[in-house]
């Protein structure tokens, strides 16, 4: 066998040994992983070739989850620097698509969009149609994640039209699930139902299991703000069934979140823990998905509150608005400023619940999140209401009450309503 015919025998195997690898890394076996990606490379010992760049940027992938960014970022470099004496202008897009992925999940807002728009550049010069649809969904993304709606929903049209252009069923599956956690946010929810089934449908032509799953459990999300219990049972399950089999950590940990929630709000507590135990246990591992650790420790304190463990809650809580705000996730930061509001009024500190609780209020206002805009204006009320400092603070208890009513109403966020008395412990008003 002569030496062309040997190397691109061992290109196929490098290739094949690097997509397991791949596989192994979304499931966490980075040992094995890596065994793949250095057999893979011994294959294509001495020969520079684009197979090459991409298993040293999954090795640079494997370093950044186990948390040793020097040698990620070494090996992100070498796959950086071979793509360019390459000259392999489509290669080194894809790189810095993924490069960007990591950085914004460390934090570094600024630089992944760098990146992702410098790859957006190169892919219209070389006329790449698909990379263009996914980088469109990664800038929508990153604007849903720090909060800036019509700015996301703007880059997410544009991939749409490019994804559907170039019948890419997969980053149409992401688009549209993007669009879907879009417009639940702004509390558009029937249009969200619709993209999200839309996302459903091609995810399946797709074969992405992963997208599947954090669908169906967003779906669920969404049903059990309306109270349809059945419905968000049914799509958790699928949620379930659908990412079993991947052993994919990140998408387990969307679905145990939406578990941990829905068993917290039927008082489940202990149940709630152990999902919310396994949230962080998936989420904190490595670096990077500060914005999902946020949300994990703001439900952890939630549920602390619930059980009466304000230590353990104001905790839980302070770390959350740490990581929010090493994330620059605006919409979480929020939220978990919320949560400190709701502890502070239970201490009856309530110059300082006054204060946290308009901070997310004005904050969810700015953001267009109507159903967290609705439970602000409820937990402020439930504040006068524990207070109870004369006509005045009725006064504003009762128009707190009534524009929270009026939110939850037209989202028909049925849940909430009917909770509403409950969470404020009081009724008549």
């Amino acid at each position: 066998m002569d030496y062309e015919q040997v190397s691109e025998e061992h290109i196929r195997i490098a290739e094949l040994s690097r997509k397991i690898g791949s596989i192994l890394v979304e499931r966490g076996d980075y040992e094995q992983a890596m065994h793949q990606f250095q057999l893979g490379m011994r294959y294509l010992e001495g020969i520079e070739h684009q197979e090459v760049a991409r298993i040293y940027n999954e090795i640079g992938r494997v370093y950044w989850f186990q948390g040793q960014l020097k040698e990620a970022e070494e090996w992100t470099e070498k796959a950086f620097e071979l793509a360019e004496r390459l000259l392999d202008p489509d290669e080194y897009a894809r790189l810095l698509l993924f490069a960007g992925i990591r950085y914004r999940r460390q934090g570094a807002n600024e630089l992944a969009e760098a990146h992702w728009l410098r790859s957006l550049e190169i892919s219209k010069e070389t006329g790449d149609l698909v990379m263009q649809a996914r980088l469109y969904q990664s800038l929508g993304w990153q604007s849903r994640t720090m909060g800036n709606y019509a700015l996301a929903l703007s880059r997410l049209e544009k991939g749409r039209a490019l994804a559907e252009q170039c019948s890419d069923t997969q980053s149409l599956s992401w688009i549209h699930e993007t669009l879907g956690e879009t417009y639940y946010a702004l509390g558009e929810w029937d249009r969200a139902i619709d993209d999200f089934k839309l996302s459903l449908n091609y995810a399946e032509q797709a074969g992405e299991r992963r997208a599947t799953s954090r669908v169906y459990s967003t779906l669920g999300d969404i049903y059990r703000n309306q109270g349809s219990w059945t419905e968000a049972d049914e799509c958790y399950q699928r949620a379930l069934a659908a990412i079993s089999s991947t052993g994919a950590p990140q998408s387990l940990f969307v679905v145990n979140l939406s578990l941990g929630l829905v068993n917290m709000e039927r008082q489940r507590y202990a149940k709630a823990k152990e999902f919310f135990d396994k949230c962080w246990a998936i989420t904190s591992q490595g670096v990077g998905f500060a914005s999902r650790m946020a949300t994990t420790k703001t439900a952890m304190s939630e549920l602390a509150i619930r059980t009466g463990e304000l230590g353990e809650a104001q905790q839980h809580i302070e770390e959350a608005i740490r990581l929010a705000q090493e994330a620059d996730a605006q919409q979480e930061l929020a939220r978990a400023i919320m949560i400190q509001g709701t502890i502070a009024t239970y201490t009856g500190d309530w110059d300082q619940a006054l204060d946290l609780l308009n901070q997310a209020r004005e904050v969810f206002e700015q953001l267009g999140d109507k159903h967290s805009l609705g439970r602000a204006h409820a937990e402020l009320g439930a504040m006068y209401v524990r207070r109870d400092g004369g006509p005045e603070d009725r006064t504003q208890a009762q128009e707190h009450i009534s524009t929270a009513r009026t939110i939850f109403t037209e989202l028909g966020a049925k849940k909430d309503l009917e909770e509403l008395p409950t969470i404020l412990g009081i009724r008549g008003l």
